[in-house]
């Protein structure tokens, strides 16, 4: 198999493109149904502790009910679900009620199928080329999720984290495990100080404990001595996003802007460095 793909390259190309698409569908469902998941979640336990019999609640996960259209409700066949050229024949609409379908679902699958695309042709048939494209998809799921809800759920945050620290265990990463742990306790405390100091002069958390625990997770793929630069690049993304936002009074997500920063950083190693 590892023959047949150095000699037709793009071959290994191709189905990595094509893996990201279906991925990159799945991170959909899982951007738009985790948080409510957890939520209903929280519900649940918040009624077991008070006094009030339970609700019936409908069954709702990653599986159940079926992808459906957000207006009209009508389930979406199989083959107006096939990952980004649905979209496209269907130009956008859903085919029972005419209603345009958010570009964000055909956005987030080219993403995810150009990131896989990405780490495939710096890293080639490499587990560290694996794991960048499973750290693509938890950044990409983790900064849709804060740009909606403010919010940077434990799991992601913990998941980039152990990814980090486990493909340095493996010998995968070209970190060695020393570094990686380094990077991840110099990411928390770091962002943890800063947290805390601002806390005090403004009065109120100009970070949120999620950003902390991804600067933390960032710092197990790119080492301690790479972080200032994560750092660095995350803020003048948030800068550029105020600029084009021109909202100085909303909280802004800063996750999309750490992830943009990682990837960078971890693509100029591997580019640049080893």
């Amino acid at each position: 198999m590892i023959a047949l793909f150095f000699d037709h390259p793009l071959l290994l190309l191709y189905l990595v493109l094509g893996l990201g698409l279906v991925v990159g569908s799945f991170l959909n469902v899982v951007i738009f149904r985790y948080p409510l998941m957890l939520k209903q979640r929280w519900l649940a336990e918040t009624e077991a502790l008070s006094a009030l019999p339970p609700m019936a609640i409908p069954t709702f996960n990653l599986v159940s009910p079926r992808s459906h259209c957000p207006h009209c409700l009508a389930p979406v066949r199989w083959f107006d679900n096939i990952p980004l050229l649905s979209w496209l024949l269907l130009r956008g609409r859903c085919r029972a009620c005419a209603r345009h379908i958010s570009k964000r679902y055909p956005l987030v699958e080219l993403g995810t199928s150009l990131s896989f695309g990405a780490a495939a042709l710096v890293w080639g048939e490499s587990g560290w080329s694996i794991a960048v494209m499973y750290l693509s998809a938890l950044l990409i799921t983790a900064s849709l999720i804060d740009i909606d809800h403010q919010w940077l759920p434990d799991s992601l945050t913990h998941c980039t984290l152990w990814g980090g620290l486990i493909a340095a265990w493996l010998h995968i990463s070209p970190l060695t495990l020393h570094q990686a742990v380094a990077g991840a306790i110099m990411g928390f405390l770091t962002f943890y100080s800063v947290r805390f100091l601002s806390s005090l002069f403004f009065q109120k958390e100009a970070l949120g404990l999620g950003d902390v625990l991804l600067f933390a997770g960032i710092g197990s793929w790119t080492s301690a001595y790479f972080l200032p630069w994560v750092a660095l690049l995350a803020s003048a993304c948030g800068i550029v996003f105020v600029i084009i936002s021109r909202n100085l009074r909303e909280p802004m997500p800063f996750g999309p802007c750490l992830s943009i920063a990682a990837l960078a950083v971890v693509y100029y190693q591997g580019i640049y460095l080893y």
